[in-house]
Formats: C-alpha cells, sequence, structure tokens
C-alpha cells in the first residue's frame, strides 16, 4: 500500500471493522448489508491494487505514460482487479436477499412453504446478471491482452448479455413500450416490438459497453466518468425507493439496482485514487468493459433502460461527434487521444491528417469565378440599358428618370449577394484530386460551420483541408477552452457529466410528465 499516516492505518481499520459489524448485525436487511459490504469492496481494491501491481508489471502487463515529462512505466490492466474484488463480493451478497428464506423453522410445514415461495426467478435474474458481468471482465482481460480488433470485440457485449436477457425473458418477458401522449390518436397507448426489443436491450448493452472505452485516454477520465453515472443511477434508484407513489415491483426492482451499484461505487473509488493524475496504474479496456455491462444489467434487469441512457448524454454526444471518423468517413487515427505538449506541459487538441500540401485546383478556379461574374454583370448592364432606353421612349422628356433606372448601388448589392453565394457553394464543393472522399468534404465542412472541430487549410489557396482536430468530447473541451492540464481536463469531463446528470434528473422526474401518464 505504500507509506501512509498511522492516522490513516488506524482510520481504515475502524471502516472495515464498521463494514463487518454492519455486515453481521443487519443480515436480515440486504441493503445494509450491501452497504456494508461496498465499503470492505473499495478498501480491499485500493489495497490490493499497489501489492498486485509489481506481479502485472513481471507478467509484462505493463506501459509507459506519454503525457507526463517523466515516463514512468506503470502497470497495466488493473482494471482487472477491480473486476475481480467486485465479483467476489456479489457472490459472497448472494445469500443475503434470501436469508427470510434460509432462516425460516426446519419443520416439515414451513420447509414446503420455503420450496413454493422461494424466489427462484430474483435468483436467476442474480446469477444471470452476475454472469453477464463476469463475462465481460473475462473479455475485457482478454482484449488487453490480445489487442482484439474492432470488427470482433464490437458484438462481445451483445453476446455477454445473452444470459442476461433468458433471466428478463423467463421472468417477465415484456416487449411492448408506452407511446408518448401526443402520439397516441396515431399510434396507440402500446406497441409491442416483439424481438426487436431484444435487440434493442443487446444494443443498449453494446452502447454502454463501448461508449465508455472510446471517451477514453487520459488519467481518471474513465472511472470519473463511470462514477458520475453510478452515483446518478444509485440516487435515482433512492428517489424511487423513497417515493411513496412507487409500488412494490417498483421498489424491488430498484432495490435490486442499487444490490449492483453501490459495490461498484465502492471499487470505482478504491480503483480512481490510484489512477487520479498522475496516476500509478492504468486501468486497460477491462475496467471499461466492467463498467458498461454493470449499467447494462441494472438498466436492463431493473427496466429503465430509457433513464439509463439520459445518464448516457456526454457519451451519446461523443459518438455522434466521432460517427464520421468511426464509420471511416474521415480518416481515423489507432489513437485519437489529445496531444500532450511537451514545452508547456499541457494537453492540447489531437489532430489527424486530411491531405497533404500540394497544388491542387478547385472546381472553381479564379478565373472562372471571375469570368461568370463578368457575365452576370454584363447581363444585368444590358437588362438596365434596355429598361432605360424603353422607360425613355415611353415617358415625356421632363419626367423623373430615376424611377426606371436602376440606380448603380442596386447593381452593386446584387453583385455582391451572387458573389457571397457563389463563394458558399464554392467552400463546400468538393475540390479535384482530394484524397476526402464527397461524404467526409461535406462532414468536415459541417462540423466545422457548427464550432466542433478545427480545420487547418492549405497557404496558397485556402480551400483545400489540410487537418483537422479529431472529433472526441475531449478534444472539443480542449477546443473551446484552450490547453489546460490533464488534470484539468479530467475534472471537466466529470463536471460535464454532471450538468448533464442533472439535465437527466429535470427529464426524469419533471418533464416527463408532459408526455406519460405514469412517472
Amino acid at each position: 500500500m505504500g507509506h501512509i499516516s498511522a492516522l490513516t492505518a488506524w482510520l481504515i481499520l475502524a471502516a472495515e471493522v464498521g463494514a463487518v459489524f454492519i455486515i453481521l448485525t443487519t443480515a436480515h436487511d440486504p441493503l445494509t448489508v450491501n452497504v456494508g459490504f461496498s465499503i470492505l469492496a473499495g478498501i480491499t481494491t485500493w489495497s490490493a491494487i499497489p501489492a498486485l501491481s509489481e506481479i502485472f508489471l513481471k507478467a509484462g502487463l505493463k506501459g509507459m505514460d506519454l503525457s507526463k515529462r517523466t515516463k514512468h512505466i506503470i502497470p497495466e490492466c488493473m482494471g482487472m482487479v477491480a473486476g475481480l474484488i467486485y465479483l467476489v463480493t456479489m457472490f459472497m451478497f448472494i445469500p443475503f436477499p434470501f436469508m427470510t428464506w434460509f432462516t425460516a423453522s426446519n419443520d416439515g410445514d414451513h420447509q414446503e412453504l420455503k420450496l413454493l415461495t422461494f424466489p427462484n426467478l430474483k435468483l436467476a435474474e442474480l446469477l444471470s446478471a452476475l454472469l453477464s458481468i463476469q463475462s465481460m471482465v473475462f473479455l475485457g482481460f482478454a482484449d488487453d491482452v490480445l489487442d482484439i480488433r474492432w470488427r470482433f470485440k464490437m458484438p462481445l457485449p451483445a453476446i455477454a448479455s445473452i444470459p442476461l436477457l433468458m433471466a428478463y425473458w423467463v421472468h417477465l418477458g415484456v416487449t411492448y413500450i408506452v407511446v408518448p401522449i401526443p402520439l397516441r390518436p396515431i399510434l396507440g397507448q402500446l406497441i409491442d416490438l416483439g424481438p426487436l426489443y431484444y435487440v434493442y436491450m443487446g444494443m443498449v448493452a453494446i452502447f454502454c459497453t463501448h461508449s465508455i472505452n472510446i471517451m477514453a485516454g487520459i488519467n481518471g477520465v474513465e472511472v470519473g466518468q463511470s462514477l458520475v453515472i453510478a452515483c446518478s443511477i444509485a440516487i435515482n434508484d433512492m428517489i424511487f425507493i423513497q417515493s411513496a407513489s412507487s409500488g412494490a415491483p417498483a421498489i424491488e426492482t430498484h432495490l435490486f439496482s442499487l444490490y449492483f451499484i453501490l459495490p461498484f461505487i465502492g471499487v470505482s473509488l478504491g480503483l480512481l485514487i490510484h489512477n487520479w493524475y498522475p496516476s500509478k496504474v492504468f486501468i486497460g479496456d477491462t475496467y471499461c468493459y466492467f463498467a458498461g455491462m454493470t449499467f447494462a444489467v441494472v438498466g436492463i434487469l431493473a427496466h429503465y433502460s430509457k433513464t439509463l441512457l439520459l445518464f448516457f448524454i456526454p457519451q451519446i454526444f461523443n459518438f455522434l461527434l466521432s460517427a464520421p471518423q468511426l464509420f471511416r468517413l474521415i480518416p481515423c487515427p489507432r489513437h485519437r487521444v489529445p496531444r500532450y505538449n511537451r514545452q508547456t506541459n499541457l494537453m492540447e487538441p489531437s489532430r489527424v491528417v486530411l491531405d497533404e500540401e500540394e497544388d491542387l485546383e478547385p472546381d472553381f478556379s479564379n478565373s472562372k469565378l471571375d469570368s461568370k461574374l463578368g457575365n452576370r454583370q454584363g447581363v444585368l448592364g444590358r437588362s438596365a440599358s434596355s429598361v432605360s432606353l424603353s422607360s425613355a421612349g415611353a415617358t415625356a422628356p421632363d419626367a423623373d428618370e430615376s424611377h426606371t433606372k436602376p440606380s448603380s448601388s442596386a447593381i452593386g448589392e446584387s453583385n455582391n449577394l451572387l458573389l457571397t453565394t457563389t463563394t458558399l457553394l464554392q467552400d463546400f464543393r468538393p475540390l479535384k484530386n482530394s484524397k476526402l472522399k464527397r461524404s467526409g468534404w461535406y462532414c468536415v465542412k459541417i462540423l466545422e460551420t457548427l464550432g466542433l472541430t478545427h480545420v487547418r487549410y492549405d497557404a496558397k489557396t485556402g480551400k483545400r483541408p489540410l487537418e483537422m482536430t479529431n472529433l472526441t468530447i475531449l478534444n472539443l473541451i480542449l477546443l473551446k477552452t484552450g490547453p489546460i492540464s490533464e488534470r484539468n481536463l479530467t475534472i471537466s469531463v466529470m463536471v460535464v457529466q454532471f450538468c448533464c446528470s442533472m439535465v437527466a434528473f429535470f427529464i426524469r422526474h419533471r418533464l416527463v410528465a408532459f408526455v406519460y401518464d405514469v412517472v
């Protein structure tokens, strides 16, 4: 654990003793027991990571932090430690939600009653959820070690969620969605999606897992954003549990969610202490997969997948922003993390090369543009002359010719409008021999117009894009704030995540009343 003060050691020991005392004295209250296990999980994760770091280094699971002036070799894949401690904690917790049946009388009548009333479906949901999380921890570690290609690891969360979906089908199997009030005259009150609903839940598992994985690359950002999401989920669960309007099924499902989220918060806090800037460990893809599947589990089995996606607003925005690069409309480098400036010790937006500095002729050259403008001016001039002559022949010599003859200022304004329109069309028109595809060209122009990226053009014509900032929310924050430290960049991401969670709570508990009957 390194060197810690005597006071810190005593505080840790007191927390461990307190957690064990909570577990032993409140065995019939699963939620309180879960809190005790969560405290133990956090302390164990915090203490186990330094103890296991040397083992990971000897196994070759190590890397260099390139965003520091002093390069140090630190252990990788430490998300595996947090994932394993989480699983062990949940395995030990399994008996406590069913303690009522374990401690009942064992005479004949009561034994038969226990068998008839035991919640087998609840146990099946718990075990299937743990199986899905365990599968993603294993697959994440395999990805860290084997560096699985994206085309192969993309569907892995959907495959790992199959036990989860089977438990969902056995328990309720509800596949309909409630139609918002404004659309009910057209679509009715309910729409049954059938098998498409299971496809949707599989896609939720894929999105939750990979959206955290692509919003990564600096110290503490993966664990930080996951902690904010997890705390938001826990608060949402507590709101429903404490609400007088919540029925017994809603309370049961949100309790189920808390059973999984609280230990996750514990192990994430223990991991964040070592992953915070300056990081002493790398968490690897294992933690991203583990966190994403945990969120998918509670969202699916607790029946609030739409609310879960509200807490993923920054991740959804990051995915939409990254889509042109992810789908290869724009070149996508292997790493899109912000660039470290060694001189200033600050993070700057990283860039991707779009084209090379060479002479390429655009579709509308200056000569062609001048020729077209000259022709248009000639037409306007001839039109003005004909109007003037016809007016002179039809009016008296002392008539006021200013009403029939267009002024030079009107012609100038018309020419300026034509020039502006033609220039805009020229800017959005792909250049000849450009390495960018037509679709990529339009994406670059639209994103630049919206202020979501910065594009550098060639020096000669100023019209051919040579490079642009990579399309991630991390680079966008740096684009708006300017160069900042790695620590402040992580804090900025967590602040954005927190603000979006506040918006999600407002939508879920206030605005939803305008589109649904039951909130």
